[in-house]
């Protein structure tokens, strides 16, 4: 019984130790492949947390690149628009004072032209043939009563108003009434006959001073005795 007894507790020691060590081998190799898999699976999650920043960082650049693009499209277009606001703004310019001119230089030539007829209608003769010399006994004081009068430089200055004879019947001084306009603010003055040419043009007396206007207006007033 013993024998028996004895027996079987060896043949259970037997058994333990190698049901324990399998059982060793067994947990190590489940912890081995746990620790196995345990950084695969850390490192398979980093690399898709990093492909996803990555991802995320390459839509960013992207969207940035596109609000680039559109607000250089919008600055090119706003300086196009300026462009061809300050081309039209000085074509605008351009055209006023064109037009400017063009109304400056017609109203010259009016100013011009109505400066000439009236100096035609004024002094018809001025730039004509010279004054026939008179005839004997065509200077008498009605001839010359009323007879134009220019100065120096043939412009028109007034007419003769008196002719003054002396007791021999000869024209010793003639009044002519300088300035005015249409007989109204006229001042009379006292000439010889050494600073007057008397002559006729189409068949008109007409009476020329070597004084100027200026010389004229500047000569007293003749009173009248």
């Amino acid at each position: 019984m013993k024998h028996l007894m004895l027996s079987t507790s060896l043949i259970v020691a037997t058994a333990v130790p190698a049901f324990a060590g399998t059982e060793a081998e067994a947990s190590g190799s489940a912890e081995a492949e746990v620790q196995l898999e345990t950084p695969a699976a850390d490192a398979s999650g980093e690399a898709n947390v990093s492909g996803e920043a990555q991802a995320d960082t390459d839509t960013m650049e992207q969207e940035a690149e596109e609000l680039a693009n559109e607000a250089e499209a919008e600055a090119e277009e706003l300086a196009n628009e300026a462009e061809a606001g300050a081309a039209e703004l000085a074509d605008e310019a351009e055209a006023g004072a064109a037009e400017v001119e063009q109304e400056a230089s017609e109203l010259a030539t009016e100013t011009e032209n109505a400066a000439e007829s009236m100096s035609d209608a004024v002094n018809p003769d001025a730039d004509g043939p010279a004054m026939e010399a008179l005839a004997e006994g065509e200077m008498t004081t009605e001839a010359l009563t009323g007879a134009w009068t220019y100065d120096s430089n043939d412009e028109h200055i007034g007419e003769v108003s008196q002719v003054i004879v002396n007791t021999s019947g000869s024209v010793e001084a003639v009044i002519i009434d300088v300035g005015g306009f249409l007989g109204i603010g006229e001042k009379p003055v006292e000439l010889t006959m050494g600073d007057l040419d008397i002559g006729k043009m189409d068949g008109d007396i007409r009476v020329k001073t070597h004084l100027t206007r200026e010389e004229l207006e500047a000569l007293p007033e003749y009173q009248s005795e």
